[in-house]
């Protein structure tokens, strides 16, 4: 996959800069969400096609970033299976680490009955593998959850390019070169992206969910702690979630007969 990195490389060097700061204005922490997954090959001519529409997150000459994330569930992953069953509202836990500029977030995630995800988080000093009294004194604030009972259960790591939109407040978080660890069992996916159009109303087709279109990829439901729940932890109920598996198992074929080099 060596030719598909480069090609995202050379393609977000072509786009109008953003700055943290400037991104402020379009953080959307209440917002609707529109996941779109694909293939990575695909990602260079896409991002390409949307580079006049679009600015790209830039932080010290860096536009592309690696995030790791710890989620947090119960023993008997009730928030997982709360998001399998199609539960409202519905919430995840997580520490999640912006490598690159060291900062470090506890964030509260709430699906709404009304399909808009909701947002909070506090900055904090460490990755805690068991949770501090103040994180959960912070958990049980933003969302009706025991947070004592809550455990380590899933890790997320991947690179992350964000667009901002110059005309519209939407914000498009592209995340590839996935892995997923639990305990000493890992899974790495160097071949899936999965595209997140956050904006805060459902008002039709962005411009990059048209250019998408033009590639036939269309809207999916594809949380990353779910994915990798399912595939790292084999006795989860996963049956909403089989035609994510099939689909995941399309992509790696593909993958699989794609150049090394590009």
């Amino acid at each position: 996959m060596t030719g598909n990195l480069k090609n995202i490389h050379e393609a977000i060097l072509q786009y109008d800069p953003i700055s943290l700061g400037e991104m402020d204005a379009v953080q959307l922490m209440n917002r609707t969400d529109t996941k779109f997954v694909f293939h990575t090959s695909k990602l260079g001519e896409l991002l390409d096609m949307s580079r006049e529409q679009y600015r790209v997150l830039q932080i010290d000459e860096i536009r592309t970033f690696r995030y790791n994330s710890l989620y947090y569930d119960t023993e008997n992953l009730n928030l997982y299976l709360a998001h399998h069953n199609g539960k409202r509202p519905r919430f995840k836990v997580r520490f999640r680490e912006y490598v690159e500029t060291g900062t470090i977030f506890l964030e509260v995630k709430r699906k709404t009955n009304r399909e808009r995800t909701r947002k909070s988080r506090i900055q904090v000093e460490e990755i805690e593998k068991e949770l501090s009294g103040k994180s959960i004194q912070y958990i049980e604030e933003q969302a009706p959850l025991h947070a004592a009972s809550l455990r380590p259960s899933l890790w997320t790591i991947f690179h992350r390019i964000t667009l901002v939109g110059k005309n519209n407040p939407e914000r498009i978080t592209i995340d590839h070169d996935l892995s997923f660890r639990h305990v000493d069992l890992e899974k790495q996916l160097p071949f899936l992206t999965i595209c997140e159009v956050k904006r805060d109303s459902f008002a039709g087709s962005t411009d990059f969910m048209k250019n998408l279109g033009k590639f036939s990829i269309h809207p999916g439901n594809s949380s990353k702690y779910c994915l990798g729940t399912v595939l790292l932890k084999n006795q989860v109920k996963k049956n909403r979630f089989k035609p994510n598996i099939l689909k995941l198992n399309r992509l790696e074929n593909d993958y699989r007969s794609y150049p090394a080099t590009g």
